[in-house]
């Protein structure tokens, strides 16, 4: 059984920019929240990967969504895969669930041709947790301070 089901998903070209609209379904677990990965390949190459935490009162819900956006400004034309690949990180989460588009990207301006792969400006997932790198790193730092202080209060 699958963790996580991606039932959807949407790809809008609008101007330079190329919007991944993504909804996916979670299975019935008994944890408090779900830990999810997730990762944004473009023509084979992954160009991010983040982590979800989705509370267990949100995992009720029919379908949750997430909204990426992608610069092609420096992206050359042609035909292009676009694939979003999602899975469960607990123990016996399952398989892990992916889905690809192709999208047709002819420029409207000509810029210098410097990147193959597009720069990703924007990730959204109302009401859910997109935890990355740095969040992690103050996620830490905060538990840290918290056990000296907590060592500072049972010295004294």
């Amino acid at each position: 059984m699958k963790a996580v089901t991606i039932t959807d998903l949407n790809t809008m070209l609008k101007r330079q920019d190329l919007i991944l609209n993504v909804k996916f379904k979670l299975a019935p677990s008994k944890r408090v929240f779900s830990r999810i990965k997730v990762d944004l390949y473009f023509d084979e190459e992954c160009i991010k990967s983040f982590y979800l935490g989705v509370p267990y009162y949100f995992a009720c819900k029919e379908e949750l969504p997430i909204r990426s956006v992608l610069s092609l400004k420096q992206v050359r034309a042609g035909k292009h895969t676009v694939k979003v690949e999602l899975g469960g990180l607990w123990p016996l989460a399952g398989p892990s669930d992916f889905k690809e588009a192709t999208i047709d990207w002819y420029p409207t301006v000509r810029v210098p041709l410097v990147k193959v792969i597009p720069r990703v400006k924007k990730i959204e997932a109302p009401a859910i947790a997109v935890v990355t790198s740095e969040v992690k790193g103050l996620y830490e730092e905060m538990r840290k301070r918290w056990k000296r202080e907590l060592i500072a209060r049972r010295e004294e």
